[in-house]
Order: structure tokens, then sequence, then C-alpha cells
């Protein structure tokens, strides 16, 4: 393909191209006359990884050069020394490395707000470069989105798992109720920051405040529609009681947090009598 295919398949701009050939980062094209250069899907392979990279950022020609040559993506075919094993371990410390930058941001973010703070803060907390974050993360609210995915992984996954051996259906709710707490001690800022962005026009944070709370739900409502088929609580709208008791449990943790004068164990104790009045069993 000509230069102008080249551009117009990659959207890289046609000066970015010449930039990259002459420092190295792009290979050259295959000529066939003076000013004929032909281009394939190598160059755009190149391109593409460049630009993830890049991430719209500025990086130092030096890291780009030393990224570009580890991942050797200049040839579409696997090394001769290719090993499975050698990959599962690479992608594993990414992985751990992407999960460092996840848990050092829940503290840069509950610390000074997701507005108030920059990709600096964050690489300034591990020790990393910019560089580096970069590869992991387009950018600070693509690092936000995941932060509040893991929070609600944490939510969910422990509740699961915390209720494993638990057959009795107020005891698991009780056991929910209690993740919930420990949890939103850990993590309430941040849900805080999620609501305040949903002020302003981007639909992102209203979506993950759906999913949070589809997800939350999600399992209750699966126990309460069994404890009714059961007959162990009277018939009544499995939806409409599972965000109920969500949001009883978020409120009264809410309530715990603000001073000294109830303990969870208090909160819960009225929660029972509570449900328990209205003859859950």
């Amino acid at each position: 393909m000509r230069i102008k295919e080249l551009v117009e398949t990659s959207g890289v701009a046609r000066t970015a191209v010449h930039f990259y050939l002459r420092q190295g980062l792009l290979h050259p094209p295959r000529k066939s006359g003076r000013t004929m250069a032909h281009y394939d899907e190598s160059h755009l392979r190149r391109l593409k990884q460049i630009e993830e990279l890049r991430m719209g950022a500025r990086m130092p020609l030096s890291f780009l050069r030393k990224q570009l040559a580890a991942m050797e993506i200049s040839t579409p075919s696997l090394p001769k020394s290719y090993d499975p094993r050698e990959t599962a371990l690479t992608n594993k410390a990414k992985d751990k490395k992407r999960q460092a930058i996840v848990r050092s941001a829940i503290k840069v973010f509950t610390k000074k707000g997701y507005r108030r703070t920059k990709v600096q803060d964050i690489v300034r907390s591990l020790g990393i470069s910019t560089g580096t974050f970069y590869i992991y993360f387009r950018n600070k609210k693509e690092l936000f989105i995941e932060v509040v995915d893991d929070v609600l992984r944490n939510l969910v996954g422990d509740a699961a798992e915390s209720i494993r051996e638990e057959k009795d259906f107020m005891e698991r709710i009780k056991i929910r109720g209690r993740v919930f707490y420990r949890n939103y001690l850990r993590y309430n800022e941040i849900l805080y920051q999620l609501r305040a962005e949903m002020a302003g026009e981007d639909a992102w944070p209203k979506e993950k405040i759906k999913k949070i709370y589809h997800d939350l739900t999600k399992p209750v409502i699966r126990e309460i529609q069994h404890a009714v088929n059961q007959k162990i609580i009277p018939e009544i709208d499995p939806d409409l009681m599972a965000y109920a008791l969500t949001g009883l449990v978020e409120i009264m943790c809410l309530r715990v947090s603000l001073d000294q004068k109830y303990s969870y164990e208090a909160i819960e104790a009225f929660l029972e009598n509570l449900l328990r009045g209205i003859k859950w069993q």
C-alpha cells in the first residue's frame, strides 16, 4: 500500500509516520523506485502498537524504542524461542502490576478525590514512570472505572465466599450485610465520588451506578425468590425487597460511620428485629 492508504487505514497522520521513520520507530518501506514506497501489514501493526503505547501522551523516544523492541511486533509469526509458560508468567506479571496500580489508585482517589487526582500522583505513590502507567491504562478515567469494578468485585465476591457454607436464609442475609459493612468502610469514599460524577454530562458514571446496584442486588433477589418458593417468607416482590434491604444496610453503614453512638452489631440487631417484624419467618 502507498502512504496515503497507510495513513487512512491506521488513522496516524502522515507527518507522524515520517517522524517515526526518521526516528527508527517504524521500519523503512519497500522501495520500487526513487519515490515509490510500499507499506504492508507489518507497518500497520507497528503504528498500532506505537499509538497504543503513547495513548495520546508525550513519551521519551528511548522508552518507546525499548517497549517496541520488547514486544517484537515487526513480524506476525511467533519467535522461535516462544514458550507458552514464559508468556503465562509475563501475563501474570502484567496482571500483578495492573492490580498494584489499582490498589494504589484506591488510596489516592480516597485521599484526594477523583477530580483532584492526577496521573502523576498515582505513579509517584508507586514509584513507577508515567510511561509505565500508560501501558496499562489510557487515562485517569479508565483507571477510576477499573477501581470501581474492583470495588464491586470485592463487594459481590466476598459475600459469595462468606455465605458458601451457610444454609439459613436469615443468616445468609446477615452475612451479606456484614460483608457490605466491611467493604463500605474501605470503599465508601470511592462510591461517593462516583455518585458525584453523575452530576456531569458523561454517561459512564450513571451506567456504573446502575451496574453496581444491579450486581449487588442480583444474588439477593435470587435468595429472596428461593425463600418465597420454599415458604420461608411470605409472598413479596424479590426485586423491590432486595433493593430495600440494600438501601437499609447502606444507610445504616453510613449511620455507624458518623459517630461512636452505634456499633454495627447494634445496627444488625435492629435490622433483624425490623425484618422479623414483617413476618419473614
